[in-house]
């Protein structure tokens, strides 16, 4: 990724669609980039034509004054000087929503879909599920998702790794608003604390647990490290803007919750992460830390699926047998 040059977003009118719209803004008068604002119109003509008697197809005036009723919600949410400075356009697109808003951003050549999330959590979120969170998995741009009211500029960019590809891929990205938002950068690397939940006796735990402890976070710790220094020298190769101070930390923890407390107590402004779009049952066997965020982090989130990284880093397994003490 080398520029944002269009970005899309998707609306239903909710307040957190409308603090999509208003971070949306702020990233495109960065970039000076277009913004494409949609609604993802499920249309009851079709919906009915599908499910059969169960639902009468409305009449056709009805649909007519649904959509013209869309129509005016979208131009009161784009006014003309928004639509002007920022060569705005605004569409009804009709379809299943999460699919239509994916298929748009292909269609449109979009670098960065912006969209708001409800952020349900428990029954809710198994039951009703997520249209971001479906966007997150399947979109082929990244996705920033806005769940809390941001309510100023991006100041403190938060990248979570794991060395692999995707987690490269996020870099560049944070890099890169980074650079226009003259914003600071953290990186964070959460060691897996399997110690507490792997069910290991006592005795082993308090033997062999703090050696094993210590050697993984002096490894990872060096991987940093050298992280650190290879953006550090690439910067200054390719001559953009200095670094400056870049935090670097690796945490023992459990990834979401642990990312999400680090993002609280260092008040970051966006979580820039890679996630491998899992479906399916790998999908619901594994989940994802990036598609827990999107429900959880207190800023919004951006996740990048396509691996488009400069870095070539395989992704960190722990060789627990032959790390040394």
């Amino acid at each position: 990724m080398t520029a944002i040059t269009r970005i899309l977003v998707p609306t239903d009118f909710s307040v957190q669609s409308n603090e999509a719209y208003a971070f949306a803004k702020r990233i495109a008068e960065r970039f000076a980039a277009s913004l494409h604002l949609v609604h993802a119109f499920e249309d009851p003509v079709a919906t009915a034509a599908i499910t059969g008697a169960m639902y009468a197809p409305l009449p056709a005036s009805l649909r007519d004054k649904m959509l013209r009723d869309i129509e005016q919600r979208l131009a009161e949410r784009m006014p003309p000087d928004d639509r002007a400075r920022m060569r705005g356009t605004t569409e009804i697109i009709t379809g299943p929503t999460a699919t239509t808003i994916v298929e748009c951003a292909e269609a449109t050549g979009s670098d960065l879909i912006v969209m708001g999330t409800h952020g349900r959590t428990g029954m809710a979120h198994l039951l009703l599920g997520s249209v971001a969170e479906r966007v997150v998995r399947t979109a082929s741009c990244p996705v920033l998702t806005v769940r809390e009211t941001p309510g100023r500029t991006i100041r403190r960019i938060l990248v979570p790794t794991d060395f692999g590809a995707t987690a490269d891929a996020a870099l560049d990205h944070a890099l890169l608003l980074r650079a226009r938002f003259g914003a600071s950068l953290h990186l964070l690397h959460v060691l897996d604390d399997s110690f507490a939940t792997e069910g290991l006796a006592a005795e082993a735990y308090f033997t062999e647990a703090p050696v094993l402890r210590t050697a993984l976070l002096r490894d990872v710790q060096g991987r940093l490290a050298h992280r650190v220094a290879s953006l550090r020298s690439a910067t200054r190769n390719e001559g953009g803007p200095e670094l400056g101070h870049l935090d670097a930390e690796v945490l023992f923890g459990h990834g979401a919750p642990t990312i999400a407390e680090y993002a609280r107590a260092r008040d970051v402004d966006l979580i820039v992460m890679g996630t491998h779009g899992r479906t399916g049952v790998a999908h619901l066997v594994l989940g994802s830390v990036a598609q827990r965020l999107v429900r959880t982090a207190p800023c919004p989130v951006m996740t990048v699926r396509h691996v488009g990284s400069k870095w070539n880093g395989a992704p960190l397994n722990y060789d627990r047998e032959h790390l040394p003490a």
